[in-house]
């Protein structure tokens, strides 16, 4: 991915942890992402189109002021954003890989916080539906909202998986 010693090395632990459940990178060093715990969502993509949050980790409970599981992660985005945001999520689906959008998180009041979203897909029964993990990193520290809960994400960036290349047809000759 272009540039990704830029991200924070939190963010790019857990992009090697994803590149590794994909089978394309090396597994990360025992103990790598252990302090992402709790920045770990989970998201499902229903067949309705819809991200609810499954999981919500401790850290992302106080800075988004509550347990967001059942919420849809669609709304902290306006619709120019969300519409990049599934492209992203259809990406990563595509490769089976992780990808990372870069966000400013806002409060209410206007207060503002960088931060990183890796999102990448989880291999789960296919009865579970479509399955991510996703991380929240923020950048430069929670301090920056002065305790008010975020509520509204707007994208800085995009960082998809690269694509892959669909696999040709194979001509197989039988002679029976």
């Amino acid at each position: 991915m272009l540039g990704e010693e830029t991200f924070h090395p939190d963010t790019r632990a857990l992009l090697a942890y994803g590149r590794a459940l994909a089978g394309v990178g090396e597994a990360p060093k025992k103990g790598g992402a252990d302090q992402v715990l709790e920045r770990l969502f989970v998201l499902e993509r229903t067949s309705d189109g819809r991200l609810p949050i499954r999981t919500f980790g401790t850290e992302l409970v106080d800075i988004f002021g509550r347990d967001m599981r059942e919420h849809d992660f669609q709304r902290f985005f306006l619709a120019p954003d969300l519409a990049l945001v599934n492209a992203l999520i259809n990406a990563c689906t595509a490769a089976n890989e992780p990808g990372i959008l870069r966000v400013t998180a806002e409060t209410g009041c206007g207060k503002v916080l960088g931060a990183e979203i890796l999102i990448t897909p989880l291999k789960v029964d296919h009865q579970l539906g479509h399955r991510f993990l996703g991380m929240f990193q923020m950048l430069g520290g929670e301090s920056f909202l002065g305790g008010r809960p975020i509520q509204r994400l707007r994208l800085g960036s995009l960082h998809p998986p690269a694509a892959k290349a669909p696999k040709g047809m194979r001509l197989v000759v039988v002679n029976d």
